[in-house]
């Protein structure tokens, strides 16, 4: 199953999606879900549940949380019956402890994803920090509407923590941005229960759709193999040709 799993509403400051018509547009793109995840907020699921009813696809809720260290998606296997001021603590979200979040969030039950991790255009973006969550159910390693150098360093995050990756659009302004990323899933995702198993367990795998980013050091990983200095014949690949993390080595 191919799902969007960062797709905001205007519930989400700054966003201008209409749920009905994005799942529209999930559908028509041939997506086997999309999960809303607006901003430290669930008020909606009970709402966003029901465009269950007739759609050809999933339709699922999540949310993304603001901390003093970036942001998460945080998906419940009940997100109607989670309490969100309990789990987010400090109203302010410049002061919400990013660690403290995540082990709240575990111990309801909950797959946490560190979301969009090397974004600089955030407010507090979590950066190395990420480095210091060894607990992360995975890590968003690609968010269809974020750069490439963005991208590249999430996927090292996750290589380097041995995470699973996922995948999301982050769409907010234009239904266009819906599906230009996804996250792959082993087995049927039938609601949230089966969503926070599958990511929990790592059964699922980072999809970027559309035309494919272009990384740093493509290009010299492409390259034939240098001949060993000394004249001995023997081919050796230059330790900055290639690149870890996640694409296949």
């Amino acid at each position: 199953m191919l799902i969007d799993l960062h797709v905001h509403t205007d519930r989400t400051p700054g966003c201008t999606l209409e749920p009905a018509l994005a799942v529209a547009k999930a559908e028509t793109l041939g997506l086997d879900g999309i999960c809303f995840t607006d901003r430290d907020s669930l008020d909606r699921a009970a709402n966003l549940h029901t465009l269950r009813n007739g759609a050809k696809i999933r339709v699922l809720v999540g949310m993304e949380v603001q901390t003093d260290h970036g942001l998460f998606l945080c998906f419940f296997p009940d997100p109607e019956g989670v309490d969100v001021p309990a789990l987010l603590g400090e109203a302010d979200p410049n002061r919400r402890p990013a660690r403290e979040l995540v082990d709240r969030a575990l111990a309801a039950g909950a797959a946490v994803v560190a979301a969009t991790p090397y974004d600089r255009d955030l407010a507090r973006p979590m950066g190395d920090f990420v480095f210091s969550l060894r607990n992360l159910s995975a890590v968003e390693a690609f968010t269809g509407t974020r750069g490439a150098n963005v991208n590249e360093l999430a996927i090292e995050a996750a290589d380097h923590l041995s995470a699973p990756s996922v995948g999301g659009s982050g769409a907010m302004t234009s239904y266009d941005e819906i599906g230009t990323a996804a996250t792959l899933f082993k087995d049927d995702v039938r609601n949230e229960a089966d969503l926070v198993r599958a990511i929990r367990a790592g059964n699922v795998w980072a999809v970027a759709v559309g035309t494919p980013q272009k990384f740093h050091g493509d290009d010299e990983a492409l390259r034939a193999p240098r001949e060993r200095p000394g004249g001995r014949g023997r081919p050796f690949r230059d330790r900055r040709g290639g690149r870890r993390g996640g694409r296949g080595r």
